[in-house]
């Protein structure tokens, strides 16, 4: 008698294949909700700057402020010197700090060297950046980001009524100065061909070194007097 085939096989495959379906359908829909998180993130994060530069040409705009002057040196090596003492007081953190409290008061009390002074402290924070212990400080490296810094700076320059054209002129001449003010390592001192630069062992010479009694009997120099001014 011939028996008729077992059936129970196909629905294990079935429910293997939905199974697998519908692990497949959930891995998309994680990848495409952290996807979405991220975009979002970044669309608030550019919404923001934005929203800090126009309220920053708003407030600047409406003092009626001085016309327009051309970079003040002075007030570049000022903004420089703040931000290695920020840094050195209270690190990435105290720099940003002391960023927001200086265009704050441009938003209040507008000057072209009190803008030359902040714009100054963000371009040297955004030029040591990459050297920075900036560990869990996000925040502190998106506000110093180089285009949100950049950004900061030019709207309250056309603010004040200086065009974009120029305010861009300033801008780059305000970061070639940066560029001038950030130290570069001096690269190391060659090592000598030999390693042996002494006389020969053995043969006594002593060409080129000075005498024993070199300089002894020169007379030495008076030390100077702590009283009298440098």
């Amino acid at each position: 008698m011939v028996k008729a085939p077992a059936t129970g096989a196909t629905p294990a495959v079935a429910d293997n294949g939905c199974g697998l379906a519908l692990l497949i359908g959930m891995t998309l829909l994680v990848v495409l909700a952290v996807g979405k998180c991220s975009s979002h993130d970044g669309s608030n994060l550019s919404s923001q700057n934005l929203e800090v530069e126009q309220n920053l040409t708003a407030a600047v705009a409406a003092q009626s402020p001085p016309p327009v002057e051309q970079l003040n040196a002075a007030s570049v090596t000022r903004g420089i010197a703040h931000l290695r003492l920020a840094e050195r007081a209270e690190g990435l953190s105290g720099a940003m700090i002391y960023s927001q409290n200086c265009y704050d008061v441009l938003g209040r009390h507008f000057t072209w060297a009190k803008l030359d002074t902040c714009g100054a402290f963000d371009m040297m924070a955004v030029a040591g950046l990459p050297q920075a212990d900036a560990l869990g400080l996000e925040k502190e490296v998106g506000y110093f980001e180089s285009e949100t810094a950049a950004g900061r700076y030019l709207a309250a320059a056309k603010g004040a009524g200086e065009d974009a054209d120029e305010a861009d002129v300033r801008l780059s001449q305000l970061q070639a100065r940066i560029s001038r003010a950030v130290p570069t390592a001096k690269p190391a001192a060659p090592a000598p061909l030999d390693e042996d630069i002494g006389p020969e062992e053995g043969n006594g010479s002593t060409q080129g070194e000075p005498p024993d009694d070199a300089g002894l009997n020169e007379a030495a120099a008076p030390a100077p007097d702590a009283s009298s001014p440098v």
